[in-house]
């Protein structure tokens, strides 16, 4: 009986960890091409992402964001008359790699989850 009940919290342990692991919700701070600082607050909901990219200049909204395993893709969207083609971040652990493609130009970065 006792096993059981250490294997059974093992498990529920386990099973928190990965969903954890997988959850992009939260604060990421990072530096996207060397150049740019930013803190990103992200919110998931039934595999939607939205959020708020805090820059130097600024707030910029994030919406319409869809997480696929451990894939995150947002649509493009017009930020003061800029387009970004696309924002794609891939998860690994509590490091989230990314790429902006703006106004033709990939830049790329490492966000980590701040705890």
């Amino acid at each position: 009986m006792k096993r059981k009940c250490v294997l059974l919290l093992l498990s529920v342990v386990l099973i928190a960890t990965v969903c954890y692991a997988n959850s992009v919700s939260g604060k990421w701070t990072g530096t996207i091409a060397l150049l740019y600082d930013v803190t990103v607050n992200m919110k998931e909901d039934n595999g939607k992402v939205s959020g708020t990219v805090t820059t130097e200049i600024g707030d910029i909204p994030l919406n319409n964001g869809v997480i696929t395993g451990n894939d995150i893709i947002f649509k493009p969207f017009t930020y003061n008359g800029l387009a970004v083609s696309s924002v794609k971040g891939k998860i690994d652990g509590d490091k989230m790699g990314v790429t902006v493609v703006f106004q033709g130009m990939n830049f790329t970065g490492i966000l980590n989850r701040v705890k």
